[in-house]
């Protein structure tokens, strides 16, 4: 079972003027360091603004590879973790690529292309006739896709190209798409709620005004506990279940037969997962107030340690990445928070602190900082319908 974490949750800032979120991440912060290692155990971090709460934003970190031709919708099919809908859906979906021992390639968005005539007149080489999808993927990864995908082509009639990032682009927008009219090529973003849609549009054709940085966009989304591309769903080392995959609509657990499916189903009927990636924040030792606060704090390196502060032995978690205090990290949920996953009991308690080392800005001596994960209300939503769908009768409500 799942109880509310005793602990004191993270508390967000008063929705005042958005403006400072336009800024860049240098001019985000609030104080120097410094001036921040002077407040006392009695002092709250200073409050700024939090991330829009009505924008969009262009994501320049996705980029977007076209998979064309008549064998498309079969091909794709045994190669993600969802199914591919009807010819007569036009919205798309999330979804992933596991290698075949169950780890993460890629975390993805599904979009049909078949009905656009926008997106047909624009693109050359594309057959009018033939179904077509765009596959959204981490920019940093999309020509390895191109190259995973041609793998298993063989006789498959299909073609596969990575689209110039001055061609499309993919835009979130956590209002409505009132902005992108004209636009047919979207989805609903359901990892969490709230986090509204991904819109697809031609990058000469952007919306006019109104647009947010990346950085608001990725603070908004590092507090829900959505995890993105693989520098935080890290590459062939993450299971789908740990980094959230499963609670975020990406798996279809009655589908056939696809890459890396047994690993990931026996990991479902188990019904235990030890390790999920939850938002966390970062504090200074003593400050208890747990403030979110957009300064540019000096972040530890991707994959730093997380241990109990007055004790030695087996890590705790590991952090993945973060902006300002807050951030993202893989934690053992029986360790760090209040969730009961098996008989044998959970370790947590409310009196004990967990510290991560920090990489100083002056580039010296690494800085140790005091951390909390959160469990995030959708967790528990989603984690009671998957043991509804096993039929466990509420055991292990948290794998």
């Amino acid at each position: 079972m799942i109880s509310a974490n005793s602990a004191t949750p993270f508390q967000m800032p008063p929705s005042k003027n958005y403006s400072v979120l336009q800024q860049c991440t240098r001019c985000l912060k609030i104080q120097s360091a410094s001036s921040r290692r002077h407040l006392s155990s009695t002092e709250s971090f200073p409050r700024p603004p939090p991330p829009p709460s009505s924008k969009y934003a262009h994501l320049p970190t996705r980029r977007l590879v076209s998979l064309y031709g008549q064998d498309a919708p079969h091909f794709l099919q045994g190669l993600i973790t969802s199914n591919i809908p009807s010819s007569s859906t036009t919205s798309g979906h999330y979804s992933a690529f596991l290698n075949a021992s169950g780890r993460v390639l890629y975390d993805v968005f599904i979009y049909p292309t078949t009905h656009s005539k926008k997106y047909k007149n624009v693109v050359s080489g594309l057959d009018s006739d033939d179904p077509g999808f765009l596959i959204e993927v981490d920019a940093n990864e999309a020509e390895n896709l191109a190259k995973h995908l041609k793998r298993f082509k063989l006789r498959a009639k299909v073609g596969i190209r990575v689209l110039e990032e001055e061609e499309w682009g993919v835009w979130s927008t956590w209002s409505d798409r009132n902005d992108f009219e004209g636009s047919d090529i979207w989805c609903l973003d359901n990892r969490a709620p709230g986090m509204g849609y991904r819109v697809v549009a031609s990058r000469k054709e952007p919306p006019q005004s109104g647009e947010a940085t990346l950085v608001s966009y990725e603070l908004r989304r590092m507090m829900m506990g959505v995890a993105e591309g693989q520098g935080e769903i890290l590459k062939e080392l993450a299971l789908p279940q740990e980094s959230n995959i499963d609670y975020m609509g990406g798996i279809d657990f009655r589908k056939g037969c696809y890459v890396g499916q047994e690993l990931t189903i026996r990991t479902h009927h188990t019904g235990v997962v030890r390790k999920r990636i939850l938002p966390v924040v970062i504090f200074d030792a003593g400050e208890r107030s747990r403030l979110a606060d957009y300064e540019t704090w000096p972040l530890p390196p991707r994959g730093a340690n997380i241990s109990r502060v007055d004790k030695k032995g087996r890590s705790a978690g590991k952090w993945l990445a973060g902006v300002g205090n807050f951030g993202l990290a893989l934690c053992r949920l029986e360790v760090m928070t209040d969730a009961v996953l098996t008989t044998e009991g959970n370790t947590w308690s409310p009196e004990h602190e967990f510290k991560v080392a920090c990489e100083s800005e002056e580039g010296g001596q690494s800085e140790e900082f005091r951390i909390e994960a959160n469990i995030p209300d959708w967790h528990k939503e989603r984690a009671k319908a998957q043991s509804s769908h096993r039929g466990d009768g509420g055991k292990a409500m948290y794998g």
